[in-house]
């Protein structure tokens, strides 16, 4: 089964992007298979609403280990399943909590065997002061254009600031597709939605 997997920074906003894009393919519940960096595996049912409740928040790190749903997707006339994996948010630093370091380590270790990466990137922290020698989000634009199956999505276009923040998006990662979206209110996905039916 094809898989799609969801990387970027910590409150950058992926699991919220991962569970409005599966309501947006039509997915009112959902079974999130949790897996560790030791391989133990877990499978809770949520609806939507609830999952947002419960696995989204503005504390970092709410997630810390790949958390795995089925999804199905028209594409054409047929009717295709695919994996969509959210992600540990991975930063620069080594942090204190071994879960954490695990989780980020855990995510890099998933990278190899993707057949596309969404890139979830805060459109309000880019501005002309982005430095990507040090930051990395230019590492896994890096890997991305290695893969090739990359798409970079910037996330709260819905806010004004963001918005202004588009053009120093894309000359920071100037070979990247990237697309404007709204992880809250699911704008963009339409887009998303035609790049993750192209690559399953």
């Amino acid at each position: 089964m094809r898989e799609c997997v969801i990387i970027g920074r910590p409150n950058s906003g992926k699991t919220l992007f991962a569970l409005n894009f599966a309501g947006y393919l039509g997915t009112k519940n959902i079974d999130v298979t949790f897996r560790t960096y030791d391989g133990l595996m877990t499978c809770r049912h949520f609806s939507i609403e609830e999952a947002k409740r419960e696995l989204c928040s503005s504390t970092l790190h709410k997630t810390c280990s790949l958390q795995s749903m089925l999804l199905t997707m028209k594409v054409g006339k047929a009717t295709v399943n695919f994996k969509l994996t959210d992600t540990c948010g991975v930063s620069e630093q080594i942090h204190a909590d071994e879960r954490i370091r695990k989780g980020m380590a855990q995510t890099i270790g998933l990278l190899r065997s993707v057949d596309l990466l969404l890139h979830v990137v805060d459109l309000s922290l880019i501005n002309k002061a982005f430095s990507k020698q040090s930051s990395i989000d230019y590492e896994f634009y890096n890997y991305g254009m290695i893969c090739k199956s990359y798409v970079l999505l910037g996330n709260k276009y819905d806010l004004s600031s963001a918005k202004n923040n588009l053009p120093h998006l894309a000359a920071a990662f100037p070979k990247a597709r990237i697309m404007p979206i709204s992880a809250l209110y699911s704008q963009g996905f339409r887009e998303v939605k035609a790049c993750v039916a192209r690559n399953i």
